[in-house]
């Protein structure tokens, strides 16, 4: 080994060798083309590998083992894990579930192709085999997943992070979501939850990220888009439901087989849409949005499908409802804090803490309502990704303008989805579809012209043609002319049917229609008038069908194509688009004081199995989601009560004060 590191020169220096081991990629292959001279270069970078000892984690279908190359590049090389013959299992059945997930594995690679180089995603080098196990080579993220970001941003007992920090994870997090609509055909995750959204800290700390406002994200675990094998300790497996989802944060139609359409129904944005939604609830509220765990009065488990028909979720209850935590809360957020201070110099006498705890939650109820409406039952009653994502934006923007507004009684800047943002988007597809209907509607009406015209001026004339064995003269048919002028934009038009929004059917339509053109200028030059004008004329009217007829291709390619992947293009995000976080933050001054409570250890709600899986870039301690697993301490609080109680009653009497100026904002 120590030749092939000396060789390498980094990994040598950087003396990485050490607690490694030396793997070999077997059957490398790229996702990328490759020219001959650069495929050789490109498979010697991954083929050998120093894979770090103790930092392997099990991932959704596989494990994940931190690697580097011999340049001392860092890398995530996942392996498959196949499953063991069961007791009692035969050969032919245990060798079908082997070959289930070795598919389910391709499939993960296959979908991974398609994000790969997006921001947001992890980099994907290439897939072989080591000791025979089927294997995937990817960019290394460096980084803690949402679990450990919540418990390390808590402002209460339980788990809260500030609403403002949720809504900016949230907003980030939709944007990733957004994006995935730009792949061709789309992409839908389908197993979107805290332990699959890793926060990177390789280039910012998360201090300083949630001091700028805006958080690197990446999204990880692409083997729900396949088929894969149940986990036999999740809770998702106890209750016959498949792996492809986490059942705390997964879709009703992701919890049952047993709905009509199904196999459309998971193909659908909407469930991404819902489950980050119910990972942005739980960094909010502390907890998932629907209890799994409940029984029935019999002591039967609900099954999480029924739970989550049975009733829309939970009002959210957010980390300023209690008012005997407000104080121990704003500690910790010191950008809300100062917007409190800010909202308390503008009135004239300061306010209570039960006030001061309504007004807040008065403002964080936007948040509840984007995110309710993302829970909705029913697919088509949840908004897309992207007005989500401008709703939780605004609410960010706005959010200390509108602390200002519930404190003085004002109605606040609104923020919901499908707000002024999305009607521009659907004032321009409908503007895109007129412009597009009006120009194939002109090209049509100068084809029909044309022909008409060519048929007019020719029906009569006298021609000879002599060619190829072939004589003939008379008087030219007028119809026949019509036809003739009109047959190379029928042919186009015919050659591109069934992909007439493609590329592909552009360029046969197009190819037919020139071949067709040339085939008919030919058969006109061999042609004999009497008035030689008559000729050129017809020249003249098969050059302006023939172009008509492409023009009435092209605006649909235009329109259709072309034009909205300019659109995509310039959509994709290049870099971070937050708002700057406000300066640092002073106490509020508030009548009375909350009473201090012990210091104590609070942790998160235990994951489904108890279980702690990795992915690529996650340090060894980034999944442990259970105190009893944990031997330090996340975080300290103060909880005067020790238990957090329902929100008290909203700030209903903001609701009533009405003024003139609601338009200032949306």
């Amino acid at each position: 080994m120590s030749g092939l590191v000396d060789k390498g020169g980094a990994l040598a220096s950087s003396g990485a060798v050490q607690g490694m081991r030396l793997v070999r990629v077997a059957d490398f292959s790229a996702p990328l083309s490759l020219s001959d001279a650069d495929r050789p270069s490109y498979v010697r970078r991954f083929v050998t590998l120093f894979v770090s000892q103790g930092q392997g984690h099990r991932g959704g279908t596989g494990r994940v083992e931190h690697a580097r190359n011999a340049q001392g590049e860092h890398l995530a090389l996942k392996l498959l894990s196949l499953p063991h013959r069961r007791d009692g299992e035969t050969e032919d059945d245990h060798a079908r579930r082997v070959r289930a997930s070795r598919a389910a594995f391709e499939r993960e690679y296959e979908c991974h192709i398609l994000l790969s180089g997006l921001k947001g995603f992890p980099r994907l080098y290439g897939r072989g085999t080591v000791d025979g196990v089927p294997c995937i080579v990817m960019e290394w993220v460096e980084g803690i997943t949402l679990d450990r970001v919540r418990r390390q941003l808590a402002v209460d007992g339980c788990g809260r992070v500030s609403p403002l920090v949720a809504a900016r994870l949230g907003r980030d997090l939709f944007d990733l979501v957004a994006r995935m609509g730009y792949v061709e055909g789309g992409f839908v995750h389908r197993d979107m939850s805290p332990r699959n959204v890793m926060v990177r800290t390789s280039r910012l700390s998360l201090e300083q990220q949630v001091d700028e406002g805006v958080f690197d994200l990446y999204l990880i675990d692409f083997g729900s888009s396949a088929e894969s094998e149940p986990r036999s300790t999740s809770f998702t497996s106890e209750n016959a439901v498949f792996r492809g989802a986490t059942a705390d944060f997964a879709p009703p139609e992701m919890l049952s087989d047993d709905i009509p359409g199904l196999a459309e129904l998971r193909k659908s944005p909407a469930i991404d849409v819902y489950a980050a939604a119910s990972v942005v609830y739980q960094l909010a509220c502390g907890c998932a949005p629907y209890d799994l765990h409940a029984v029935t009065e019999e002591g039967a488990p609900v099954s999480p499908y029924r739970a989550k028909m049975a009733a829309p979720a939970p009002a959210a209850v957010m980390a300023h409802a209690r008012a005997d935590e407000l104080l121990e809360a704003l500690a910790r957020e010191p950008e809300v804090a100062v917007a409190v201070q800010h909202a308390q110099d503008k009135l004239s006498a300061p306010m209570g803490v039960s006030e001061a705890a309504e007004a807040l939650s008065f403002v964080d109820e936007q948040l509840g309502i984007v995110l309710g409406d993302c829970l909705a039952r029913g697919q088509s009653d949840r908004p897309d990704a992207a007005a989500v994502r401008d709703a939780l934006s605004s609410f960010s923007i706005h959010y200390a303008d509108n602390v200002e507004r519930s404190f003085c009684g004002r109605p606040l800047v609104p923020c919901v989805p499908g707000g002024f943002a999305a009607s521009a988007l659907d004032m321009a597809d409908s503007t895109l579809a007129h412009v597009r209907l009006a120009c194939k509607g002109v090209a049509a009406a100068a084809l029909a012209g044309v022909a008409v015209s060519a048929g007019v001026l020719a029906n009569g004339a006298q021609a000879s043609l002599d060619a190829a064995g072939f004589a003939w003269s008379g008087g030219v048919p007028g119809a026949a002319v019509a036809v003739a002028a009109l047959f190379p934009a029928l042919v186009g038009l015919s050659l591109r049917f069934g992909g007439s929004r493609t590329t592909a059917g552009f360029l046969r339509g197009t190819a037919g229609l020139a071949v067709t053109f040339a085939a008919l200028w030919q058969v006109l030059a061999d042609m004999r008038f009497e008035a030689a004008a008559q000729q050129h004329l017809l020249s003249m009217a098969l050059v302006a069908a023939a172009a008509a007829g492409w023009c009435l291709m092209a605006a649909d390619f235009a329109l259709n194509v072309a034009l909205p992947q300019v659109i995509r293009r310039k959509a994709l995000p290049s870099g971070d688009d937050g708002e700057a976080a406000l300066p640092g933050a002073a106490a509020p001054a508030f009548e009375g004081k909350a009473g201090k409570g012990e210091t104590r250890q609070v942790c998160g709600p235990q994951d489904a199995g108890g279980r702690d899986v990795c992915e690529p870039g996650v340090s060894g301690d980034a999944r442990n989601g259970v105190c009893a697993t944990d031997p330090q301490p996340e975080y300290e609080i103060d909880d005067p009560a020790g238990k957090a109680s329902d929100a008290k009653s909203r700030f209903a009497g903001k609701r009533d004060v009405l003024d003139d100026d609601v338009s200032e904002g949306a």
